[in-house]
C-alpha cells in the first residue's frame, strides 16, 4: 500500500498540492493509480512541492504541462540518481535508499531544475531571430577611415564592450589595430573569468576555481591579464598594446559616450548560469551555447542574483600576491596605461565572502521554471 500513497501524493502534486510527504496521510493510499510508467523520483516530487509554493505565494498556478515535465525530467551532473521515496513498499536491497523529498538538499532538486530550463534556453535557440534594424546593421559595418582597433581582455566584459562600440558604429578590426586591454581590480576579473566560464562550458564552482589556482600558486588562464597582453604584443605588436584601467578614456579615445556593460549578475544567478549550461550542452552545439545563454539567461537574470561575488578571505594572501604580480608585469613590459595600474591592487576583502548559495539559486530556478525564458522570448521579453 505504501507505493500506491506516493502514487496519491504524486497525482495531488501534480494537480497543485502543496502538502508536505510527511503529512500526506496514510488513508490516502487508495487514491493513488499511477500516471506514469514510472513513480517520479524523490527529487522531481520534491521541485514540484516546492513549485508549487512558489506558485501558490504568486497567487498563480503553474504553466500548462510544467508538472508533467516536472515528474518526467531526468537530472543533471553529478550526484545520485533517481531516489525512492520514503515509504515506497518496493525498493530492493540494492541502489539508494528511499528519502523524504522535502529533506533533499536544495542542490539535488537544482539538477532537475537546470534540466528543465535548459530545455527551455533550447526551444528558445528555435524562436531567436536577428531584430536589429536595417540603421543597426549598417552603423556595424567597419569603416577605412576611423581609428583601427581590437578589444582584448575576460570574455565577459570584452563581448559587451565589442557588442556596445558596434552598435555606435565603431566596430572593431581594420589594419594595425591597437589592442586595447580591458583590466580591473583582480578581484572583479576572477569573478569575470569565473562568469565567463560559466556561459561557456559550466565547469568548477566558485570556491573550486579560486582553490584550484590558488593552491598552484597562479591565476587562471581566463584571468591572467599579463599573460593576455604578451599574446596580444605577438599578435599585434608590443607598441600597439594599451592596457585599459579607466573605461571612461577609453571610451573618450574612441569617441562614444560610454562603454557598455555586460549584465550584472550576483553570484547566485551566476551559478544557475553554470549549472544550466552543462545539459544545454547536450542540446545545443557548443558554439551556440554562450550567445544563447547570454539571449536568455543573462537577459532574464539582468540585477538578480544577489551581489557580485568575492574571493573568500583565505585567498587574500594569493590574490595580493598575484595583483602585484601582474601590476609589475605590465609596469615592466612598457605598454602605454588608461587609468593607474594600481586599480588592479584589491581592497580589504569582506570578512563574510559573496558567494553562490543553493537555497538562493533554486529560488531564482523556481521563478525561471513559473516564467520560462521560451514564453519570454515570443513574448518579446
Amino acid at each position: 500500500m505504501g507505493r500506491a500513497r506516493v502514487w496519491g501524493w504524486a497525482a495531488a502534486l501534480r494537480e497543485g498540492s502543496t502538502t508536505p510527504w510527511e503529512e500526506w496521510p496514510d488513508d490516502a493510499s487508495g487514491e493513488g493509480p499511477a500516471f506514469a510508467d514510472e513513480l517520479p523520483g524523490a527529487q522531481q516530487l520534491g521541485l514540484l512541492r516546492r513549485l508549487n509554493l512558489a506558485a501558490d505565494a504568486a497567487g498563480r498556478r503553474l504553466p500548462p504541462g510544467t508538472s508533467d515535465r516536472v515528474l518526467t525530467a531526468g537530472l543533471t551532473g553529478r550526484g545520485r540518481r533517481d531516489l525512492p521515496v520514503l515509504g515506497d513498499d518496493r525498493p530492493g536491497p540494492f541502489g539508494p535508499r528511499p528519502v523524504d523529498p522535502d529533506a533533499l538538499p536544495d542542490g539535488e532538486l537544482l539538477r532537475v531544475a537546470a534540466a528543465l530550463i535548459a530545455d527551455d534556453v533550447a526551444a528558445a535557440a528555435d524562436e531567436a531571430v536577428d531584430e536589429r534594424s536595417l540603421g543597426e546593421r549598417v552603423r556595424t559595418v567597419h569603416r577605412p577611415w576611423v581609428r583601427s582597433f581590437v578589444v582584448v581582455g575576460v570574455q565577459w566584459r570584452a563581448d559587451s564592450v565589442r557588442a556596445g562600440l558596434a552598435a555606435e558604429g565603431r566596430p572593431q578590426g581594420g589594419r594595425r589595430p591597437t589592442a586595447y586591454l580591458l583590466a580591473d581590480d583582480l578581484g572583479a576579473v576572477l569573478a569575470d573569468a569565473w562568469t565567463a566560464r560559466a556561459f561557456d562550458q559550466g565547469g568548477p564552482t566558485w570556491p573550486e576555481f579560486l582553490r584550484n589556482s590558488a593552491s598552484f600558486g597562479h591565476l587562471p588562464p581566463r584571468a591572467d591579464l599579463a599573460r593576455m597582453a604578451r599574446s596580444a604584443a605577438h599578435k599585434y605588436g608590443a607598441d600597439r598594446v594599451t592596457v585599459v584601467l579607466d573605461p571612461t578614456q577609453l571610451a573618450s579615445e574612441l569617441g562614444v559616450p560610454r562603454l557598455q556593460e555586460p549584465p550584472r549578475l550576483g553570484a547566485h544567478a551566476v551559478d544557475l548560469v553554470r549549472r544550466v549550461g552543462e545539459p544545454l550542452g547536450l542540446l545545443v552545439d557548443h558554439a551556440r551555447r554562450p550567445g544563447l545563454l547570454r539571449a536568455t539567461l543573462g537577459r532574464r537574470l539582468d540585477g538578480k542574483g544577489g551581489a557580485r561575488l568575492t574571493v573568500p578571505p583565505r585567498h587574500a594572501v594569493w590574490l595580493s600576491t598575484m595583483a602585484e604580480r601582474t601590476r609589475h608585469d605590465l609596469a615592466a613590459a612598457g605598454y602605454p596605461v588608461l587609468g593607474d595600474l594600481d586599480r588592479l591592487l584589491p581592497g580589504d576583502l569582506p570578512e563574510e565572502p559573496v558567494v553562490p548559495v543553493d537555497a538562493e539559486v533554486l529560488a531564482l530556478a523556481l521563478g525561471l521554471l513559473l516564467d520560462p525564458v521560451s514564453a519570454s522570448q515570443k513574448e518579446g521579453a
